[in-house]
């Protein structure tokens, strides 16, 4: 929403996107990090005397592994949010009524009118590439800030 009402777009406008997207990720990663190390700690306290040593770092792993994923899932929906949001404005410029966000058909209105179907084209591209950038071994920092100023500077 923040977009729509600037009418330009700074390279201090995009890192600041940028910045606070990556803040969004953070504490979704304490977020799970908390949500995970509860259940570890609740399956050290009913097994620590009951099983090995080795059952209980194998969990260990297992919450690590667990914590990663789900991070990883609720990163890719979040720019999977970014998707949605660039289809309605490419559905605005085209002027299709169907729309997934309805809540921000005023928005995407807006930012359809100020930049061409090819634009925006490019924008959704920016964020294909973040998603395939991501999905490899990139720096997840530097993939975000390429991605937004390539995505949200004119």
């Amino acid at each position: 929403q923040q977009a729509s009402r600037h009418t330009t777009w700074s390279i201090q406008f995009a890192y600041r996107l940028a910045q606070e997207f990556q803040q969004l990720l953070r504490g979704i990663r304490e977020e799970v990090k908390h949500e995970t190390d509860s259940g570890l700690k609740l399956d050290q306290t009913r097994y620590k005397d009951a099983t090995d040593g080795t059952w209980l770092e194998e969990r260990e792993e297992y919450y690590k592994a667990l914590t990663e994923s789900l991070y990883l899932q609720r990163r890719a929906a979040l720019v999977e949010i970014l998707f949605a949001w660039w289809t309605e404005v490419l559905r605005a410029s085209n002027d299709v009524a169907q729309r997934d966000i309805p809540a921000a058909r005023q928005e995407t209105a807006t930012l359809a009118n100020r930049f061409s179907t090819a634009q925006i084209l490019r924008r959704i591209r920016s964020l294909e590439e973040l998603r395939d950038h991501l999905g490899r071994n990139i720096h997840e920092g530097l993939a975000i800030e390429v991605a937004f100023l390539a995505i949200f500077t004119v």
